[in-house]
């Protein structure tokens, strides 16, 4: 179970640490290493708690499982502009991505998780961090 704390800590990660450099992450479907997969999967500082809350939103849609949804989800059609950004400007994918989270909570597309409410961003976010090992 994640306590409060460390779900603040992860959020908290989301504003201040933009895109953290990583381990590869092999593109799905393919052998090559991808900058926008390897960015989104370490979007967050704190990883332990990014992939504990991750674990609690795959609990709650398991259609989130198959990696290539979350993605797809955070992307939204975006994927050749995305991962130009991701490969020459990380901080402006970051800005991109943060941008996206707040339009998803004045749109209203939310999530509740154990009493929170994350962006759908967020969410997908957190679940590609719980697959991403």
């Amino acid at each position: 179970m994640i306590g409060r704390r460390a779900l603040l800590r992860a959020m908290a990660a989301l504003g201040a640490a933009g895109l953290a450099p990583g381990a590869g992450l092999a593109l799905l479907g393919c052998g090559r290493d991808d900058a926008l997969l390897r960015a989104l999967r370490d979007f967050f500082a704190d990883r332990e708690a990014a992939r504990a809350v991750g674990a609690e939103i795959l609990a709650l849609d398991p259609e989130l499982a198959s990696p290539r949804v979350p993605v797809d989800r955070i992307v939204r059609r975006r994927g050749p502009e995305w991962s130009a950004l991701a490969e020459r400007d990380p901080e402006r994918l970051a800005e991109a991505v943060r941008a996206q989270h707040r339009a998803d909570f004045a749109d209203d597309r939310v999530v509740a998780v154990r009493g929170w409410v994350l962006s759908q961003t967020e969410a997908c976010l957190l679940a590609f961090a719980a697959l991403g090992g």
